[in-house]
């Protein structure tokens, strides 16, 4: 059984328009090969709505499918994508990993029974004080 499941992305503390010798840095959320969602680094807060498919895997463990979702089964992410622009060109620069497979069907089964999107609340600048990359930790990310 497929299962369309809203994920919204709470970010919060964001690290700034600059970082290191780069200006104008902005995150958005990648599709595919585009990038969607365009949010300047010196935002207060962001919230991005991911639409996703749920389905049972092959283990019985949640799979998580469509255009926002990377990765192999058993490890699907989301991509936030870090960017600087200047003028029409984009220069990617950091990524920070949204880790799917941690989410329990009690999780995604009440999400869609209450029609509400599961929600991650993530801090966008990581200890160093740069925009948050890598596979993010349990200091950076918490699902509800």
């Amino acid at each position: 059984m497929k299962t369309e499941l809203q994920i919204q992305l709470h970010c919060t503390d964001f690290p700034g328009a600059r970082f290191e010798t780069m200006e104008n840095i902005f995150v958005g959320v990648q599709n595919g090969e585009n990038i969607e969602s365009e949010t300047p680094g010196n935002s207060v807060q962001a919230v991005f709505q991911i639409p996703v498919i749920c389905s049972t895997g092959k283990d019985g463990a949640p799979n998580f499918t469509g255009p926002y979702v990377f990765g192999k089964t058993g490890d699907k992410f989301l991509y936030l994508v870090w960017y600087a622009k200047a003028g029409p060109l984009v220069h990617r620069f950091r990524r920070a990993k949204i880790k799917l497979n941690i989410l329990r069907w009690e999780q995604i089964h009440d999400a869609v029974a209450q029609q509400k999107p599961l929600t991650a609340h993530i801090k966008m600048t990581d200890k160093k004080g740069g925009p948050v990359c890598a596979s993010l930790k349990a200091e950076s990310i918490r699902w509800e």
